[in-house]
């Protein structure tokens, strides 16, 4: 999968441009805070139809705009070309796919797949289980658009559960009020919670492989999930693991006046050498497994859609070695296209130099350089 062209309008700090891309590796050069990161965040965008960064979909219009648009044409190996288009305004935001309307972002997500590799990455890794939750559900929403489905009537049952339990907690209705909420949150969480266990299960071998020919062996990387409710003894019984475990904290979560259990609550936990990477990992060594979620996330899309995502590394070299940059170029090389953002030309891998076309960023205006047969070292 690549992007073939893409135009952007009023897209944060960036000029108004339509391009013609293709296949391979794409140098995105430029000082800091000229747009560089809003480029590749526009790309991801046209993918996810959300962006990661920011709080409300206006965000991304530019200042003193009204709206925003992004328009994008992906080539797709297994199921035809697309074209999708982004667009916010004060009436909201819009999604179309070949000209027509989704309204549902779980119908959007998917159809051109991305994997965005940034600095905020570790973060994801030593931070809080929000973050963990964020990464499984894109990554996970990417490949299997009925975990997206399941999801969403997870969450929406849910909110019907907690204004439940508010009004029981207050009085205003019977603790029996609650019952027909926590069978449709075991049972959507049910799959939910199969699904992540069954990805993660994956995530993990991968990006164990993956942690020890990055860290030369250091140490070895474990992942596991750890669900709110805890794991069955058997796989199939998850719908029944959450049922038990909301029984027995029911009594909690009247008192709470919120549920405690289920997949809004869940987590995965990541050792090196038993060792929890939260507690104990340095920044080197988080930074490293942050990288080896990331391409084992690139390995699993190819697996399960038989496509390689489209690789986005804003910024991603400058805080690496010389050896870890031109493994993490091999590995990231496999797929049909790369952007890869940098400062300094200096930063990207001798080995993508050679073959690089290269789009320069100035103060948002953005131009590829059409005589550019390689990145100038």
């Amino acid at each position: 999968m690549y992007l073939k062209a893409i135009s952007i309008q009023n897209y944060r700090n960036l000029e108004p441009v339509s391009m013609a891309l293709g296949q391979g590796f794409w140098a995105v050069l430029g000082e800091n805070g000229q747009g560089k990161s809003n480029l590749l965040e526009a790309v991801s965008v046209l993918c996810m139809g959300r962006s990661r960064k920011a709080d409300r979909d206006r965000d991304l219009v530019r200042f003193g705009e009204s709206f925003m648009r992004l328009e994008g044409r992906f080539s797709r190996e297994q199921r035809g070309d697309l074209e999708s288009v982004v667009r916010v305004s004060e009436d909201g935001k819009e999604l179309l796919l070949f000209g027509s309307a989704v309204t549902r972002l779980a119908k959007f997500i998917g159809e051109a797949s991305c994997v965005l590799f940034n600095s905020n990455d570790v973060e994801m890794v030593l931070g809080e289980p929000s973050g963990h939750r964020l990464f499984l559900n894109e990554a996970l929403g990417q490949v299997n658009q009925a975990y997206l489905f399941d999801l969403g009537r997870c969450r929406r049952a849910l909110e019907q559960k907690n204004r439940a339990l508010k009004d029981v907690r207050k009085g205003y209705a019977p603790a029996s009020s609650i019952g027909i909420w926590d069978t449709q949150l075991s049972q959507h969480g049910g799959r939910v919670c199969a699904r992540r266990d069954a990805f993660l299960r994956r995530l993990g071998d991968e990006a164990a492989r993956l942690y020890t020919r990055l860290s030369g062996g250091a140490e070895e990387l474990e992942t596991r999930y750890a669900p709110s409710a805890g794991m069955p003894d058997d796989p199939q019984r998850w719908t029944e693991q959450i049922a038990e475990r909301i029984a027995e904290r029911k009594q909690d979560e009247i008192l709470r006046g919120i549920a405690l259990v289920g997949p809004q609550r869940d987590d995965f936990t990541m050792t090196l050498d038993g060792a929890d990477v939260r507690s104990f990992a340095s920044r080197g060594q988080a930074r490293t497994a942050a990288l080896a979620l990331r391409l084992a996330q690139c390995r699993i899309a190819f697996e399960d859609t038989g496509e390689w995502p489209i690789v986005l590394l804003d910024d991603v070299f400058a805080e690496l070695d010389v050896s870890r940059r031109q493994l993490v170029a091999e590995l990231a090389g496999e797929a049909q296209q790369v952007f890869a953002s940098s400062a300094s030309e200096s930063d990207l891998p001798s080995e993508m130099q050679p073959a690089a076309r290269v789009i320069r960023v100035c103060r948002g205006s953005i131009a590829i350089e059409e005589n550019a047969g390689a990145v100038q070292a």
